[in-house]
């Protein structure tokens, strides 16, 4: 059951019944600065913000993210997030996640899975 639902021009972002934040991008989609500012705008209008951080599942196939973009969620992903997991099967993805972990020194433990339900598991590790 999903709570709230809103679409940017590259993806869908939902709140679950469980209080995750799950962010689905487009095959294809090339995650630029702005994209990436209007799924954080996206995220205020839910109600998620530094007094109300939740878990996040980003469900990833072949979308890409551009250098901005990456930096620009690094720098504010605290404020938004509790913890967060990707999920795919790509070489090239992981490769981006343990650099984005090592590089950007996180403060948000980034993750990735190969399947939703294990994904889901390791952010319930995070609860209150």
């Amino acid at each position: 059951m999903v709570a709230n639902r809103i679409n940017t021009k590259w993806n869908e972002i939902l709140l679950d019944d469980e209080g995750i934040l799950i962010l689905k991008p487009s095959h294809g989609a090339e995650m630029d600065l702005e994209e990436v500012k209007a799924c954080f705008e996206a995220y205020k209008a839910l109600g998620i913000g530094p007094n109300n951080k939740v878990l996040e599942i980003i469900d990833v196939q072949d979308s890409t993210m551009t250098d901005e973009a990456r930096v620009f969620a690094a720098e504010n992903g605290s404020d938004y997030f509790i913890a967060a997991a990707i999920i795919s099967n790509s070489l090239a993805i992981r490769i981006m996640v343990n650099f984005f972990n090592v590089f950007y020194k996180q403060l948000v433990p980034f993750k990735m899975f190969s399947n939703e339900e294990a994904a889901r598991n390791w952010l319930r590790t995070f609860k209150k």
